[in-house]
């Protein structure tokens, strides 16, 4: 007569039995999810984020397109030492306002009431900033004017 043999396990296979099973159930219950979730939702939240990145694109365009920091006059003068020269300043638009009243200036010149000069023969400056967060905080841009003071004899192009 034959003998059945009896299965006997220890509490750790049971164990190890029980947490593959149990990882099987989760693979099968996220696959399940997966296979649920619509294409077309998928798709749609695709068209939606590429159409929300162009839409601010195009806003951003339109709210810029006018915006400038420029100089008003030559970015090179040539004057005579005992010259006077007198800023015409900067233009600053920014999101299509005028912001020109929030322009920062910082030269090497002497400033007087009638205006720049230099006692000495060289190249001095004016640096123009502007605070405001375009110009200053995202893009830091500055603008720069050589003011050239050559010998009194000597010409001076115009």
């Amino acid at each position: 007569m034959a003998t059945r043999k009896t299965a006997t396990k220890t509490k750790k296979q049971v164990s190890i039995d029980l947490d593959l099973n149990l990882t099987k159930s989760q693979t099968k219950k996220v696959k399940s999810t997966i296979k649920k979730t619509p294409v077309g939702l998928l798709v749609c939240t695709l068209v939606m984020l590429f159409l929300s990145v162009f839409a601010g694109g195009v806003i951003g365009h339109f709210l810029t397109k006018n915006d400038c920091f420029e100089l008003i006059g030559e970015e090179e003068v040539s004057l005579r030492v005992g010259e006077v020269y007198v800023d015409q300043g900067a233009k600053v638009i920014a999101f299509n306002k005028d912001v020109s009243n929030k322009l920062n200036i910082s030269t090497n010149l002497k400033l007087t009431e009638a205006g720049y000069s230099a006692d000495e023969v060289g190249t001095y400056y004016i640096v123009y900033t502007v605070n405001h967060f375009k110009y200053n905080s995202i893009f830091k841009i500055k603008k720069v004017r050589l003011v050239h003071f050559v010998e009194p004899s000597e010409d001076v192009e115009e």
